[in-house]
C-alpha cells in the first residue's frame, strides 16, 4: 500500500502541467558530452589530472560540478573521489587506506571498470559488493554518479542512501540492501506504477526531489533553487543539496600554551575583517554550565580545517590524545578536512601518526627558537592556507 497516496498522485498530476516527463534536450546533451569526454574503454588509461578534483575538466569535476543538474553529489570534501590535488598544499592527497596518488587513482579505476563490466552483463545484485570492496564501503557517490551517467535507464541520479531510504518509506516499501540495490528498487517499483508511465530516471528524481524532499532532521536535504540562472525549460527548477556543514577552523591546543593560541587568534581576527567567511572555535568558546565534552563534538563534527598546536605539553595531554584527535583524524580521512600541525616547541612530533600531515614549520625550527617576526611568518602561513581552502 503506497503511502500518502493521493497527496503524491495530486502533486504528480500538478507537477506535469509544467515538466516534461522526460530529460530535457540540453540535459541529455550534457550526458552525452560526459561520455564522449570520458568514454568507458578510455577510463583504463585515465591519469591522475584527467580524474582528480583540484585540476581543471577532470572526471571528478564533471561528476560533481559540471553536472550537478543531473544528481547532485556535492557536500562533504575532495575525499569522497580517494585522491585530489589540493589547491592550498599545492601537492597530492589521497586517503590513507592507499600507498599514494598512483596506487589510490590505480584502485579507483579498477573500482569503476568492474563497475561498468558489471553492468554491461546485467549482474546488477553484485554492484554494491564491487563498489564496497574496490572502491569502499561509503564511496557512495562515486559508486553511483558514474553508473547513472553512463547507464541512464538502469539507475537513478541519486547516490544518498538516506535520500532512497526515505523514498522508498514515502512509497510503503521497505529497504532492501545497500546503496545500488537501493536505487534499482527504487526505479523499478516506480516504473512499475502507471502514473509514472513515460518517465525517465531524470525525472522521477526531480519529481521526487521536488515534492517528497526528505526532511530527517540534519539530513543533506535537496532544496528547489531560486535563483532565476539555474531554471530548467518548462519552469522547473534544480534539485541540489547545500554545501557540507563543514566550515569552521577547530583549534586544538594545550591549557599551557594559551600565549601561542592568543597570537594566533590575532591573525584571525585581522583576516576575518577582510573575509567574513572565515569562522573558528577553541575551547575558549565553552561558556559557564556548557557540557565540555558535548561542545567539542560539536565543533569538530563542524570543522573544514584544523590547526594543532603541537607542543610537548600537547602531546602528553590525555583528553587531547583519546577525545580531539581520533574524530578529527577520522574525519581528515574520510571527509578531507586538512589538518595543519604548528609546532611550537621541542618534542617527538615525528614519531607520532600526526607525522603524516605536513608541519606548518619545519619541526627542527619551533615557535620557540624563533624571533617575533619570524612567529608572525608561520602564523600568517596557517591564515593564508585557510583562506586558499575556503576558495576551493
Amino acid at each position: 500500500m503506497i503511502t500518502q497516496a493521493k497527496d503524491w498522485q495530486t502533486a504528480l498530476q500538478t507537477w506535469l502541467q509544467t515538466h516534461p516527463k522526460t530529460i530535457p534536450d540540453h540535459l541529455r546533451q550534457l550526458r552525452e558530452d560526459f561520455v564522449q569526454h570520458f568514454p568507458i574503454e578510455n577510463l583504463e588509461d585515465m591519469t591522475l589530472d584527467q580524474y582528480a578534483v583540484g585540476k581543471p575538466d577532470s572526471f571528478c569535476y564533471w561528476l560533481e560540478f559540471k553536472t550537478k543538474e543531473l544528481g547532485s553529489i556535492s557536500g562533504g570534501s575532495a575525499a569522497k573521489f580517494g585522491v585530489w590535488w589540493s589547491k592550498s598544499e599545492e601537492r597530492w592527497r589521497w586517503n590513507s587506506m592507499y600507498h599514494d596518488e598512483e596506487n589510490a587513482l590505480g584502485h579507483i579505476k579498477r573500482g569503476l571498470l568492474a563497475l561498468m563490466d558489471a553492468t554491461r552483463a546485467g549482474q546488477f545484485d553484485t554492484l554494491d559488493k564491487i563498489g564496497r570492496d574496490l572502491l569502499g564501503p561509503n564511496r557512495y557517490s562515486l559508486r553511483s554518479k558514474p553508473l547513472y551517467m553512463y547507464f541512464p535507464e538502469y539507475f537513478l541520479p541519486i547516490s544518498n542512501l538516506e535520500h532512497l531510504r526515505y523514498f522508498l518509506s514515502q512509497f510503503g516499501k521497505s529497504s532492501k540492501g545497500d546503496l545500488i540495490a537501493l536505487n534499482r528498487q527504487l526505479l523499478t517499483f516506480l516504473c512499475s506504477l502507471p502514473q509514472f508511465e513515460g518517465f525517465d530516471a531524470t525525472q522521477m528524481m526531480v519529481f521526487l526531489y521536488e515534492n517528497l524532499p526528505p526532511i530527517k532532521k540534519g539530513d543533506v536535504i535537496p532544496v528547489k533553487v531560486q535563483q532565476a540562472d539555474v531554471k530548467q525549460p518548462n519552469g522547473a527548477n534544480l534539485v541540489i543539496p547545500p554545501i557540507s556543514d563543514r566550515t569552521k577552523v577547530f583549534i586544538s591546543y594545550s591549557h599551557y600554551d594559551k600565549e601561542d593560541l592568543d597570537r594566533l587568534l590575532v591573525h584571525l581576527r585581522a583576516a576575518k575583517l577582510h573575509n567574513s567567511m572565515l569562522k573558528w572555535w577553541a575551547d575558549t568558546e565553552i561558556k559557564p554550565g556548557e557540557k565540555w565534552d558535548n561542545e567539542v563534538k560539536k565543533a569538530i563534527a563542524s570543522t573544514s580545517v584544523a590547526i594543532l598546536l603541537i607542543s610537548v605539553d600537547y602531546l602528553s595531554s590525555e583528553f587531547i590524545i583519546k577525545n580531539e584527535l581520533p574524530p578529527l583524524l577520522t574525519a581528515s580521512e574520510e571527509e578531507g578536512v586538512t589538518i595543519l600541525p604548528v609546532i611550537l616547541g621541542p618534542c617527538i612530533f615525528q614519531y607520532t601518526d600526526l607525522a603524516r600531515f605536513q608541519a606548518v614549520n619545519n619541526p627542527s625550527t619551533p615557535l620557540s627558537k624563533m624571533n617575533k617576526y619570524d612567529k608572525d611568518e608561520v602564523w600568517n602561513k596557517v591564515v593564508e592556507t585557510i583562506l586558499n581552502s575556503l576558495e576551493e
